[in-house]
């Protein structure tokens, strides 16, 4: 077994449940021993390892001159999460470190290894926390009324020290392995993708209210009925999307109110998820979400309260680092696929700031945030040395 392998088997042990799903969230012990565990790793290979005031986990090889080239992802979960989502970039970057360790490398300029902390979001819907953190990107007038300083003191940390995490000026460039999360490489026969953009975000919390009453006894034409409100909604959000080329739509959390067989939806609450990948396309989303609810809350005489939770702008990744990927790729002897990537990532955050690339292996299926995730060992293995190349360009 390789020591890639070998890592990933050990780090899906941590927060694994019986039914293997895997469940590591923010300020949890879980996290907590994952974090140990690679600090370790980090610490047997020389590196110099910090945990830093945001949760994340930095190992530095400290060599040459100028600014680090950061690799890394995450290794927190979605509640019952599979084994490589953000772990695989994590372990890669690990990886790639051991390469060039036993490869003699002497780096010209730094290179660090990161697990940023909170990717996922998962206990607070706070995502990419410690990436925006690390970013100088602190929301902690948001974060405080999510329980996140609660959470943090528990775990030892100290809410108003987040902005201490800052330390985007010490880097030039990041890199990102990660799983597709989708079916488009395994489908088309492709071993690796290289990531052109990363798709843009919004979300938002919505609520009709309409008038709770007997199922038995309110005529059809009198009811206010907010569920059915909702459902026009959803299905309105599904067409819409269908029917464009750069746009995708999920409804995915539902409450109906008073929750009675027999009770005409009184109330009806429900998250919006709406991406796009390209500048245009998301800047009509929000009229698109506002005026369609606005319209069937007016048909169906239902009061609306719709509220915006979160927003991502898409953004382009670098295209020399790109190419960097494709020639690497090619030296392997792997064929590539430049496509945009429709989840969000810690690199959408950097690629704001510094030159930053991702690349994606196959997931079997296309799946992701579920046990059934996986990649076979070959694509780790072929992923971490395409990344081991395109550093080892960078910092000699």
């Amino acid at each position: 077994m390789s020591s890639l392998a070998a890592d990933l088997g050990a780090a899906a042990r941590i927060g694994a449940d019986e039914r293997g799903g895997v469940s590591r969230f923010a300020w949890t012990q879980e996290l907590a021993q994952a974090n140990d565990w690679l600090m370790e790793r980090l610490a047997e290979l020389g590196l110099e390892v910090e945990l830093d005031p945001a949760g994340n986990v930095l190992g530095r090889w400290q060599a040459g001159e100028g600014t680090a080239v950061l690799i890394g992802s995450h290794l927190d979960t979605v509640p019952r999460g599979g084994r490589y989502d953000g772990a695989l970039g994590v372990l890669a970057a690990l990886d790639v470190v051991r390469r060039l360790k036993a490869d003699g490398v002497e780096p010209r300029r730094p290179l660090w290894v990161v697990s940023f902390n909170d990717e996922e979001g998962a206990r607070f819907q706070t995502g990419m926390l410690g990436s925006r953190a690390f970013c100088g990107d602190c929301d902690l007038e948001d974060w405080s009324s999510r329980g996140v300083p609660e959470a943090m003191a528990e775990a030892g940390f100290a809410f108003e020290q987040l902005p201490e995490a800052r330390r985007l000026h010490e880097v030039g460039a990041y890199l990102e392995l990660h799983i597709e999360q989708g079916p488009v490489l395994e489908r088309a026969g492709v071993d690796l993708g290289v990531v052109t953009a990363i798709t843009g975000m919004l979300g938002f919390r919505a609520r009709f209210l309409g008038e709770a009453n007997h199922a038995g006894t309110t005529p059809m034409e009198l009811r206010h009925d907010a569920l059915a409100g909702a459902a026009r909604a959803v299905l309105a959000l599904r067409e819409e999307a269908r029917s464009r080329g750069d746009m995708t739509a999920n409804v995915g959390v539902m409450g109906v109110e008073p929750g009675g067989f027999n009770v005409v939806p009184g109330a009806t609450e429900f998250t919006i998820d709406v991406r796009s990948p390209t500048a245009d396309g998301f800047a009509r989303l929000e009229p698109f979400v506002r005026e369609a609810l606005e319209r069937i809350a007016a048909e169906e005489e239902l009061g609306l309260e719709l509220r915006e939770t979160h927003r991502k702008e898409p953004v382009a990744l670098d295209p020399g680092l790109q190419e960097l990927l494709e020639e690497a790729a090619g030296e392997e002897g792997a064929s590539t696929l430049r496509l945009p990537s429709g989840a969000g990532h810690d690199a959408m955050v950097l690629a704001h700031h510094v030159p930053a690339a991702m690349l994606f292996v196959p997931s079997r299926g296309g799946l992701s945030h579920t046990p059934d995730e996986f990649t076979a060992a070959e694509y780790c293995e072929l992923g971490a040395r395409v990344l081991a190349r395109v550093v080892r360009r960078l910092v000699e």
